[in-house]
């Protein structure tokens, strides 16, 4: 099964963007919302590049689950060959490895992190890539973005900085400066658009509202058109509801992911839907992800932190509690609108809320009706 779109049903705004990838000097930044493509016509710009240069480039991705989706889509491409898949944390610590940086066994994995970045910035390092494409960009550290620089004589990087979920990471105004803006807008002859912008507009702040439109015309058949299902429940409950929503959707053949903050739960539940005879993919180690095939209808267990720039056909959520200390953190970070953005945006289908007395109360408070009317 392929886990691509073909490139004929590009739009012609994403074929724009492919067909200028081999004649477009310096660095390019790829900017647009969830569900405008972004991976998708880098992955086909990148092909164009490589067949037509023969170029070997690296493809720098932020965590594994999309090393594993990425690895997948350059052989279905047929450019792997070419191109290298990291993650960018094992990168640089190999970077420094290769440098012999040490560092400090009493010092945590974070000081030591910002300690070999340091150290490789005062280093000589040469431009050892023609080309890197960088996923997901608002995830970067600025020391990162700066290594990054320094070893390419090209970036192609994309993302979207409303998505951003981490803290101290490179600002958008850095990543203008240093590349050419290229932006996939809003597809208004989509319905499906006017959701996402109502979504965005519940979960963000009043400064970055957009308004919506309601005039939309129904000229071309629709991509995406998510359904948001909110169940209320108990959290004694939370368990066979997730099994009981597995059940009806064994016979569609879709893509499932199930999405969690808490690990402890994923250990309940793979037990629980085990019992029940319930086949699912729970990757117990993080870094097996990379060895996941993501063409399968198997639902897949993932951490909020591994969605970033996936789709699937339908998205259930869960685990979302006020005591969680992921939650906790993310609201101390003021990141956890912006983390529950992500995670309301990574269906194509359904997105099934999971809530329980123990919600926050930014998911307890959406009401699809009334947020949507749908």
């Amino acid at each position: 099964m392929s886990i691509l779109k073909p490139y004929a049903e590009l739009s012609d705004e994403q074929k724009e963007f492919v067909n200028s990838c081999n004649d477009r000097q310096g660095n390019v930044f790829l900017e647009g919302p969830p569900w405008s493509g972004k991976s998708l016509t880098c992955l086909y710009g990148l092909q164009s590049i490589v067949n037509k240069n023969n170029t070997t480039a690296l493809f720098m991705v932020t965590n594994n689950a999309m090393y594993g989706y990425m690895s997948m889509a350059l052989k279905e491409l047929g450019i792997s060959e070419n191109v290298t898949v990291h993650t960018k944390n094992r990168f640089f610590w190999e970077m420094a490895g290769q440098k012999r940086i040490s560092v400090n066994l009493n010092s945590d994995y974070h000081d030591n992190y910002n300690s070999i970045l340091c150290n490789l910035l005062e280093a000589e390092v040469e431009k050892k890539y023609s080309l890197i494409i960088v996923n997901e960009v608002q995830d970067y550290l600025p020391k990162e973005w700066e290594l990054i620089k320094r070893i390419s004589e090209k970036i192609v990087c994309y993302g979207d900085f409303k998505q951003a979920i981490y803290n101290k990471k490179v600002e958008r105004e850095t990543i203008l400066n240093d590349c050419i803006h290229k932006e996939l807008s809003y597809h208004y002859s989509d319905i499906s658009t006017n959701k996402l912008i109502k979504v965005r507009n519940f979960f963000l702040d009043d400064s970055e509202y957009l308004e919506p439109r309601e005039d939309i015309p129904l000229v071309q058949q629709l991509t995406i058109d998510v359904e948001y299902k909110a169940i209320d429940i108990k959290y004694k409950d939370e368990l066979r509801t997730i099994a009981e929503i597995l059940k009806a959707l064994e016979g569609e053949n879709s893509r499932v992911a199930i999405r969690c903050p808490d690990n402890n739960s994923f250990a309940e539940l793979t037990i629980y839907l085990a019992s029940k005879g319930i086949e699912h993919s729970y990757y117990e180690i993080n870094s097996d992800l990379r060895k996941h095939d993501f063409a399968s209808s198997k639902p897949l267990f993932l951490s909020i932190f591994n969605a970033e720039g996936l789709l699937f056909d339908n998205v259930i959520l869960f685990g979302f509690d006020k005591e969680n200390y992921i939650i906790q953190m993310k609201r101390q970070e003021n990141k956890l609108k912006n983390l529950l953005y992500v995670g309301m945006t990574r269906a194509r289908n359904t997105t099934y809320i999971i809530r329980n007395e123990n919600t926050v109360e930014e998911l307890k408070g959406f009401d699809a009706e009334k947020c949507l009317n749908c």
